[in-house]
Order: structure tokens, then sequence, then C-alpha cells
């Protein structure tokens, strides 16, 4: 695997690839990596010529300074993974490299996807994501991008910016990648205590029981249903559970015939916010 930190040594780096023009399959992310991560990967290596994958901590969508500053770091880690992985390349940036000081942040029309559910909680946080994706697409030039189901509604939101904008790049989605007793695989997993994981296990097993009764229950009982079932993690709080038509996001409360639906929750146990979904009728 090659190491880049610079837009330059990166492009230098895909000029002397043996291959003429290859396909490049593209996985970005934010470091502290796990087996989620190395799923895209593995996706993007079955399908493409190379596979570039980025770590970059994003400022832009940070709400809270905080956060910003405590978000896991795990370089050493990473790079092993992506060793194991055969990544062929890594694209490791300064914040000045792929935000110059001078360049002006965009602002994307996102038709309202951006303000329901994490948008609401985080105002701002999806237009951070649309410009640090739309940015390392423009640096990366791949033709195809991996990103988990995990983060629903992040993947809506980066499909509609690259069919808005006509950026030309495939958004492939891929199934979330869960822990043995089905909790999301996730960077925040790392903040949790063993019991508060092990505990946490009931956010995927009440969505499963959701799916299984979604033909006999209404929706708003489902919720409750839900919200129930959650509420026996210890050291929880509930943030938010709905169920959703899929491309709109926009929260239903009778299901239309052929509609697809997903079920969205955002839960904290340990103080750690944790989010995952669950399509109901795929």
């Amino acid at each position: 695997m090659q190491v880049t930190t610079t837009i330059v040594e990166y492009q230098k780096t895909i000029e002397q690839a043996a291959l003429k023009n290859p396909k490049i399959g593209f996985v970005a992310t934010m470091g502290a990596l796990h087996k989620g991560h190395i799923t895209l990967i593995n996706q993007a290596k079955q399908e493409c010529d190379l596979v570039v994958c980025s770590i970059f901590i994003n400022p832009t969508q940070f709400n809270n300074p905080d956060d910003f500053a405590t978000y896991p770091k795990t370089i050493d880690k990473d790079l092993a993974l992506l060793e194991q992985a055969n990544c062929d390349i890594l694209f490791l940036p300064s914040v000045e490299e792929v935000f110059p000081k001078k360049q002006k942040l965009n602002s994307y029309s996102l038709n309202g996807l951006d303000v329901l559910f994490e948008g609401e909680k985080r105002p701002g946080h999806f237009n951070g994501v649309c410009n640090v994706v739309h940015r390392l697409f423009q640096i990366i030039e791949p033709q195809k991008a991996y990103f988990g189901q995990k983060d629903f509604q992040q993947l809506v939101i980066i499909r509609h910016m690259s069919d808005q904008l006509n950026i030309g790049v495939e958004i492939v989605g891929c199934k979330t990648a869960r822990e043995a007793n089905g909790l999301a695989k996730s960077s925040r997993n790392l903040l949790l205590s063993q019991k508060a994981k092990s505990d946490a296990g009931i956010i995927y097993n009440s969505m499963m029981k959701a799916k299984s009764e979604l033909e006999k229950t209404e929706i708003s009982k489902l919720i409750l249903e839900t919200e129930n079932k959650l509420k026996k993690i210890p050291n929880s709080k509930i943030d938010y559970v709905s169920i959703a038509e899929t491309s709109t996001l926009q929260p239903i409360n009778k299901r239309k015939k052929g509609q697809k639906i997903v079920m969205l929750v955002a839960v904290f146990v340990e103080n750690v916010r944790l989010i995952d979904n669950l399509m109901l009728n795929e």
C-alpha cells in the first residue's frame, strides 16, 4: 500500500500505476477503522482496479469542537488493517490540504434531507459532510465510492448531492457490518464498556422485532413497542425512533402499497450516541 499525504503526491501515484485509466474505487473514512470499513474495501476490491482509502477527520461536520478534539485516533492500527485488506493507496491529508484557507465552503441544496433526524440534532452537519465528500471526489476522481448503510441518511444525502451536481461517481451502499449481538460496528463503539456493548445489542433486536411484525401492526404501535424495548438498555436515553420512506426520509404514519420504508434509531448508551437503521420491507 502506498501512503500519500498531498494531492500532488496522490496524482503522481495514480499516473505511475501499472494500469492506464484504472477504475478507481474509493472508501472515505475518518479513521478508527473497524471491520465495517474493511467490508467496503473488500467490495471495492472485487469491482475496481485500484482501491483508494482516505483517512481524514473532517472538522466541517462537527457541531461540537470537543467532539472533534476527542474523536478516536488510531492511525497505527488503521494502517495495519488497510495493509491486511490490500488497500492500494491511502490518502492521509492535513486539513489545509483538503480545505485551503482561501477556499470557501460550499452550501448545498439538499431538498430537506438534511433537516431531519441527524440533521435536526446536528445543524450544518450534512453540509459539512457534503463539502468533504465533494472535495475528496474532486481529488481522488473515483468511478465508484462505497458507503455503509449504517449511516443511512448520509448515504441518501450523498446520492442526492452526486445526482444534483452530476458528479459522475457511482455511489454504492454496502450492508451494515454488525457484532455477534447485532450491534452495528462503529468507531464510537470504542467508547463503550464491554457491558454496554453487550446491552446495546437490544437496538438491532428491537428493529428486527419491528420488521417481523410489520404486516400485522400499525406504524405508530411499532414505534412505541421499539421505544419500550430500547428503554430496557441500562444507562440509556432514546434520541429518536422513526419509520420513514427510504428516498425522501419523510416519516410515515401509514404505509402505502409498494412503499419502501426504513426504521431509524438513535439512542445514547453510557452517553455515547449510537445510530442504526433497518429496511423493514426489503
